[in-house]
């Protein structure tokens, strides 16, 4: 029987500081009692989360009652309670799975979270360390999303992708080998080109390399789009990149998904592209696409997806996270610090050690 303390730590945002970046947020180590299972919920130790952009991205934009906030939407880790009824059928105390917080008072940056086991608990591979499996929802399954997602919009076996070189695009490229589909991966930086080489993608786009003119990778980027018929943009940068994309996407079948925010509000766009070359701007949100088309969907949905996503957690898989690990105590400043820095290569992980 495992022992459970009455009292434990987590981590949360206290106020948004200015309220202009991440770097403005308080955040404060909080000691409060150990959540207690419901009905249809199990108790879980957790192992580790990632901090992830889809985590801070709120933490200094939020009304004012939202503070004190429990952050983090996932993370990994072993069951040690559970509520009874129905979930004792599919999990039992000791299995080890992934979870995600829907919202609430609930922040995977916490020793013990408390989930509901229908909607939020996953089961993990049993041959992965499950402190790697932390990072299993987010990122995997928006790389799935956005490859199916390109698949039912258009017979295209290419796509665009920005911000290519973040720990998404390199599980894209990696994913996309697999489903026979082409990606024409957009980064800043040579450094970033030359690690995507390094996992086998194959067309590289850089912004910031241009001899010829400020728009010559436009020109660069246009030009594959034709070579290899992409007809899909899945855009996390937004900014003037959208207006960007647009501009290049073919007329009538051209579709640019934006699904991040990195540069703020989407600009640059040429109405015309919308008005009367029939180009398209739709957005690309991971829970839509898993809720699309009701429950039975879903369900079947998320257990393809689940058999992709949990063949590839090991080490060397398609979507393996190389981890920087952090503690609570820490963890703020090692998020700033990792915003001011180019490096893509790791993700942050809050481990809690026992």
């Amino acid at each position: 029987m495992v022992e459970i303390p009455k009292e434990m730590k987590r981590l949360v945002v206290t106020s948004p500081g200015a309220g202009t970046s991440v770097a403005d947020c308080k955040m404060e180590i909080e000691t409060v009692p150990t959540p207690i299972p419901k009905s249809n919920e199990v108790l879980i130790k957790v192992a580790a989360a990632p901090i992830n952009p889809s985590d801070y991205g709120s933490w200094y934009k939020s009304k004012p009652e939202s503070y004190p906030m429990a952050v983090g939407k996932e993370g990994s880790g072993t069951i040690v309670a559970t509520g009874g009824y129905l979930t004792s059928l599919r999990f039992s105390v000791g299995m080890n799975v992934g979870f995600i917080c829907n919202g609430g008072k609930t922040g995977s940056y916490s020793e013990y979270v408390a989930v509901n086991a229908m909607t939020g608990v996953f089961p993990m591979p049993e041959d992965v360390p499950i402190e790697d499996c932390a990072s299993f929802m987010v990122n995997p399954y928006t790389a799935v999303g956005i490859l199916d997602t390109a698949k039912q919009s258009s017979s295209s076996k290419a796509i665009v992708h920005t911000a290519a070189a973040s720990q998404l695009g390199q599980m894209l490229n990696k994913l996309a080998i697999m489903e026979d589909m082409q990606i024409i991966n957009v980064v800043r930086r040579e450094e970033q080109k030359q690690l995507l080489e390094e996992l086998g993608a194959k067309h590289i786009v850089v912004t910031s390399s241009s001899s010829a003119g400020d728009d010559a990778w436009k020109d660069e980027l246009k030009a594959k789009v034709k070579e290899l018929g992409a007809t899909c943009a899945f855009d996390a940068v937004s900014g003037d990149m959208t207006g960007h994309l647009l501009d290049v996407m073919p007329a009538k079948t051209g579709v640019v998904y934006l699904y991040g925010n990195l540069a703020g509000r989407a600009g640059n766009i040429d109405p015309s592209n919308l008005i009367y070359r029939k180009k398209q701007l739709k957005s690309f949100f991971l829970t839509t696409w898993i809720q699309n088309g009701g429950t039975m969907q879903m369900v079947s949905r998320m257990m393809n997806a689940g058999k992709i996503v949990n063949s590839g957690l090991g080490t060397g898989g398609w979507c393996s996270t190389q981890f920087q690990d952090v503690e609570m105590v820490n963890a703020h400043e090692e998020i700033c610090k990792a915003l001011e820095s180019s490096i893509t290569g790791k993700k942050l992980r809050i481990r809690f050690f026992t």
